[in-house]
């Protein structure tokens, strides 16, 4: 699975922080061991190591804007607990980015703690992390080298468990919080089920030494003897925490937000991993902020959220509504599916003020009065309804994906608030007149997720629904934006519209300046050779992967991939003074041959051939073998080697598909010009976007509307920063620009280009310099901030170079096209005039 390019961007930061916390540990361990040897007080600042990393961080603007001061933790033995959050809206991948932050850890063992705020989040991370073939359980057993460990909080397990596998162990967040009492929960009583941890019951000299060591393990009050609970071998084993949803975790109060962060910090953890679409300021480390506008670009979501409101009408008027939307969504979902092969399923999820047995009144909407008069009235069959309560759970076990369910209509009241969603569903009916308000904020979310995390291009089914019951659209439109605030979608106030009967309200058509209207406008594609004179735009998959020199990709230099496998021991003190009988970290008999077939599977999505993959990674065992390695050797290390083998084998898969494109290039297969005789994109005449009431127009800084875009009106909202904004201002005040256009990224039928990557690059600007055919020059911009250079922005300047090359070789015969490209990528406002100086001399 290919990671998105927020979530990318998100776990390249947090490699870095893990980098400058490594470094940081070591600059200042010397110094502060040195303070500890004389007894000497160590100052807050020199214990505070993640505080030091944060603060080289934020220095270079390598953490988010709103997170600059940091806010420190540490352990109940003073130890500095580094924590970060990752701010990801609803439908983000939360989990996604948790597990692929653990695997960029490369611990092999020890203890992780998942902790989730709800059953329904609780029930779909352990399916997820039970599944050896999921995504999440893959990531954890590379991190692990196989040996991962699913556990509960009633789940035994033992110190050679903790020594020899990844533990992962899922907690509710009551569990860990403990706000019911110190001895509510099991978790922090005596329990018999861990006894390799402690000395034994009656060995009150073991006990103390132990309580000495580690002087925050609780003990019982009778005895004084260390409890043997779960809460005190998390201490001991010092895990690496990682808090799914942590807003919820906080609450709303600071007072609870302090209790769950000073509860967390009791565990003493190695490091505190926070996932949040609302982050707690002032308690969490935001280390990366992922804004609703980011999922969109991506395609994770659906959006505009069409509100449609209905006053002094029945609650089956708005149900009828719904059912007719429904109706709309199914005949466009099948069209797709006949048209594609692309399965979806439009469900509608109904929001009802009673589901309980006795409830049934007649007054307040009843689950079953909606099941009733959907299957009497309205003509959906009875099995297309299902109800989801605390008391009944009709999809239990209902795999809602499946071309085989049936279920398109989902009753409920609060059991889907929170941890569910699902991506076909489409249309929300709110049939509760008393409490809509809060349970529009709660609920827009879970009808938000893209199918197959990518749009249809098909404007009904790229949106989705939400019908209001005696409710005035301005308040429901309010709410639902309310309700994007709360999922962390930042940045989509103007994607909640009014919608009618016809469905298109809010959309406005976009037509090009009357001075180009008929005006045969062509921009050029990366074009491959189809055979005779016919060309096809290029595919990665069809022409780049055949003519990579697969046999050529050697595995690495083992020796450059060197982690050594850590050593341990034991020590074993008896009576009457005898000396120490000191063995190696006891562990079980286990397998220690690295197998050719687990190496193989971490190259097999990016290597097409599985034997090939198979001759890399045996190449690599055969090399670290006749250089002497031992096959316990390789097996300790045998996480870091599958890391160190992937990210060279994909560096050299990249380099010589750069290659093929290069020399297909030059002899002319692969083709990018404007000669006419070729298939090139085709400026549109017209189009349509999405435009809230009170969106405003866009204007220079002069006051005065755009003069020289292609397209008008030109809207603020058509913009994604300020940057963007200040570009499109500065370009529209150059008098030898002829027109510029606003790329609307990723939406069916704009303008993009392709490398020797298999994603497409879409350009933030596409411009025609000069006035006449002598001085034409197109002009194609990416606008990024200094905080988004990666190895992505290098990818793109290197293509853009690369195109522009072509572009202007002089082959071209164009009729009255430009005679040169140029392509730049912008990174700040200081930049604005070396860019627009391609264009020709005002």
């Amino acid at each position: 699975m290919e990671l998105k390019e927020y979530q990318s961007r998100a776990l390249d930061a947090f490699v870095r922080w893990r980098d400058a916390l490594e470094e940081a540990e070591r600059e200042w361990r010397p110094a502060k061991a040195a303070l500890e040897a004389t007894g000497a007080a160590v100052p807050d600042a020199m214990r505070d190591f993640a505080g030091a990393a944060w603060k080289q961080l934020a220095e270079s603007g390598r953490v988010a804007p709103e997170s600059r001061d940091h806010a420190p933790r540490y352990d109940e033995a003073g130890r500095s607990i580094p924590h970060v959050c990752f701010k990801v809206p609803t439908g983000g991948g939360k989990t996604l980015l948790a597990a692929a932050a653990l695997e960029r850890l490369h611990r092999e063992t020890g203890l992780t703690l998942w902790i989730v705020p709800t059953r329904a989040i609780y029930r779909q991370t352990r399916a997820a992390l039970r599944t050896r073939d999921h995504l999440y359980r893959q990531m954890l057993e590379r991190a692990s080298g196989g040996r991962v460990k699913l556990l509960e909080k009633d789940d035994p397990f033992t110190k050679l468990d903790a020594d020899n596998y990844l533990c992962v162990m899922l907690l509710m967040l009551p569990a860990a919080n403990r706000r019911k009492g110190r001895d509510f929960l099991r978790m922090f009583r005596d329990s018999g089920r861990y006894p390799s941890f402690f000395p034994a019951t009656d060995d009150a000299g073991g006990h103390e030494r132990l309580a000495k060591e580690r002087p925050g393990l609780e003990r019982a009050e009778k005895s004084g003897a260390v409890k043997h609970s779960l809460f005190n071998v998390m201490k001991m084993l010092r895990p690496v925490v990682v808090v799914d949803e942590a807003h919820r975790a906080y609450g709303k109060k600071r007072e609870a937000a302090l209790g769950f962060a000073q509860a967390v910090n009791r565990l003493d953890p190695r490091m505190v991993l926070e996932f949040s679409a609302t982050p707690n300021a002032g308690i969490s480390n935001l280390l990366v902020d992922i804004s609703g506008a980011a999922l969109k670009a991506e395609e994770m979501i659906k959006l505009p959220v069409q509100v449609t409101s209905s006053r002094n009408a029945a609650w089956t008027h708005t149900l009828a509504q719904a059912h007719e939307e429904l109706e709309r969504l199914d005949a466009e979902a099948q069209e797709l599916h006949a048209a594609e092969g692309r399965y979806i399923r439009p469900i509608a999820v109904v929001r009802v003020e009673r589901t309980g047995k006795n409830q049934r009144d007649g007054e307040r909407v009843h689950a079953e009065d909606v099941r009733e008069h959907l299957v009497r009235s309205l003509g959906v069959p009875a099995a297309a309804v299902a109800v989801k309560s605390a008391e009944r759970d009709e999809l239990a076990g209902v795999d809602l994906l499946s071309e085989f369910s049936p279920v398109r209509w989902i009753v409920t009241r609060a059991a889907l608030m929170e941890g569910w969603d699902c991506p076909f569903a489409y249309v929300l009916a709110m049939l509760d007149n008393t409490r809509a308000r809060n349970a529009l904020t709660q609920l827009v979310g879970r009808v938000m997720r893209q199918p197959h995390a990518r749009r249809t291009g098909r404007a009904a089914l790229d949106r989705c629904y939400v019908h209001c019951w005696n409710t005035d659209v301005g308040e429901a439109i309010a709410h639902v934006k309310q309700g994007l605030e709360a999922e962390g979608l930042t940045g989509l106030g103007d994607d909640a519209v009014s919608g009618g009967e016809s469905g298109r309200a809010g959309r406005m058509e976009v037509v090009r300046r009357e001075r180009f209207r008929g005006e045969d406008i062509f921009l050029p594609l990366v074009l491959h050779a189809n055979g005779g004179e016919e060309w096809r735009e290029l595919d990665y998959a069809r022409d780049i992967v055949p003519d990579i020199d697969w046999s050529a990709i050697a595995a690495p230099d083992p020796e450059d991939s060197a982690l050594e496998e850590a050593a341990g021991a034991t020590a074993i003190i008896d009576i009457d003074d005898l000396p120490p009988v000191i063995a190696e970290k006891s562990e079980p008999e286990i397998d220690r041959t690295v197998k050719l077939s687990w190496l193989a599977r971490r190259l097999t999505d990016v290597v097409p051939n599985a034997w090939r993959a198979a001759h890399i990674a045996g190449s690599m065992l055969e090399s670290l073998r006749a250089a002497g390695r031992t096959e316990r050797e390789i097996y300790g290390r045998r996480s870091w080697l599958a890391h160190a083998l992937r990210a060279h084998v994909v560096r050299e898969i990249e380099r010589r598909a750069e290659r093929v494109f290069r020399e297909k290039l030059g002899r002319g297969d692969i083709r990018f010009d404007l000669n006419a005789g070729r298939r090139n994109f085709r400026m549109v005449e017209r189009f349509e976007i999405v435009v809230p009431e009170d969106s405003g127009l866009f204007d220079r800084k002069d006051g005065k509307p755009a003069q020289r875009s292609l397209f008008e009106p030109i809207y603020r909202r058509q913009f994604d920063s300020d940057l963007e904004r200040g570009f499109a201002r500065y370009l529209d005040e150059r008098e030898a620009l002829r027109w510029w256009h606003r790329v609307a990224a990723r939406q069916g039928g704009d303008y993009y280009l392709r490398g020797w990557k298999p994603d497409r690059i879409w350009p933030d600007f596409v411009a025609l310099w000069g006035r006449s055919a002598e001085t034409a020059a197109l002009a194609i911009y990416e606008t990024k901030g200094r905080h988004l250079e990666n190895s992505d922005t290098a990818y793109k300047e290197r293509v853009m170079k690369t195109l522009e090359g072509a572009f202007n070789c002089g082959a071209m015969t164009v009729r009255g096209g430009p005679a040169k490209g140029v392509f730049r990528l912008v990174f700040d406002e200081a930049e604005f005039p070396a860019a627009a100086a391609a264009g020709p001399e005002e």
